[in-house]
């Protein structure tokens, strides 16, 4: 029996347990994996392949990564030659062109994790943290040339938990996805599955984040709004503070009921926490990670600088 013909395109790791269902399935063969070009990081700025490309090298899977789409007849022409049935596009982080999209036969699927046409855009779920979502979940789409408004294949719904960041829940997710792709996969392509138009008047929209969005505004926003912050911004881009001319990423905290003046750091009797004060309520760190030095947990953080906080205890 011929198998499917499958380019997968993913770039970060919730894009893993997806492209590997794909790779185990006894009915497709993904005949090539598109990722971003390796990029420098860390301070040496090392060049440092995608988590798609170090797992599709590994099972010997050819690995495309042009620097650009837009125009690249090139690349374009290669897609042709390899004859795909389908193009499987899981945070790829490019947009691909339509002339891209209509080359195979059945066209291209996507795979977004929200709950379409709810956070249609580059960061549903950190806008499901920010906004103190309970739930959340995964939406699969037949591609069209606007962005997440594809005729929708599959949804599947999940709970958002009080302890989720946005790593956490990407984990998730990427799971979430890996047990559906398959069997939805194969259904469309057999026409099992009639895909159903989104509302588009209900359509929400997020845009990709940015390096700064994680400061924290202490006077504008309670106690509630900034621990969904630092849920939202963890691993990146942080949620951070500045303090005697530094910056303090908070790393893991929990709201508390406390009237503290906004960016007033207090140290508890006891002296082993803090309290910071908001425009309602307060925030307790647990993990905190002052510019310079490694992630520490609160109590560690006070015995390193007590006399500090109490001469300076305002945050900016």
């Amino acid at each position: 029996m011929k198998k499917y013909q499958v380019v997968f395109f993913g770039t970060p790791e919730i894009a893993l347990p997806s492209l590997h269902a794909l790779v185990e399935s006894q009915e497709i063969e993904v005949v090539a994996v598109v990722t971003q070009p390796d990029k420098p990081t860390g301070r040496h700025q090392d060049l440092t392949s995608s988590a798609v490309k170090i797992y599709a090298t590994e099972q010997d899977i050819p690995v495309l990564q042009p620097e650009t789409l837009k125009g690249n007849e090139e690349f374009e022409e290669l897609l042709r030659e390899l004859e795909p049935d389908i193009f499987v596009i899981i945070s790829y982080g490019h947009i691909i062109p339509q002339k891209m999209l209509d080359i195979p036969k059945f066209g291209a699927v996507n795979i977004h994790v929200s709950l379409l046409p709810k956070y249609r855009g580059a960061s549903p779920i950190q806008q499901a943290l920010l906004n103190g979502d309970v739930g959340t979940g995964i939406t699969m789409i037949k591609i069209n040339e606007k962005m997440d408004a594809g005729d929708v294949l599959f949804t599947k719904k999940m709970p958002i938990e009080e302890v989720d960041t946005a790593e956490t829940l990407s984990a998730k997710l990427g799971v979430l996805g890996g047990e559906f792709i398959e069997p939805i996969v194969l259904d469309f392509m057999e026409g099992h599955l009639k895909p159903i138009p989104q509302n588009h008047s209900q359509a929400t929209f997020c845009s990709k984040i940015e390096k700064d969005d994680g400061k924290i505004d202490w006077g504008r926003h309670s106690a509630q709004e900034i621990f969904n912050q630092i849920r939202a911004f963890t691993p990146w881009p942080g949620s951070f503070t500045m303090w005697d001319s530094k910056r303090l990423k908070i790393i893991e905290a929990k709201p508390g009921d406390e009237k503290i003046k906004p960016g007033l750091m207090k140290i508890t009797a006891e002296g082993k926490s803090l309290i910071i004060g908001t425009k309602k309520g307060s925030i307790h760190p647990i993990k905190v990670q002052l510019e310079g030095k490694g992630i520490v947990d609160i109590k560690t953080f006070l015995n390193g600088n007590k006399e500090k906080i109490e001469k300076n205890p305002e945050l900016s």
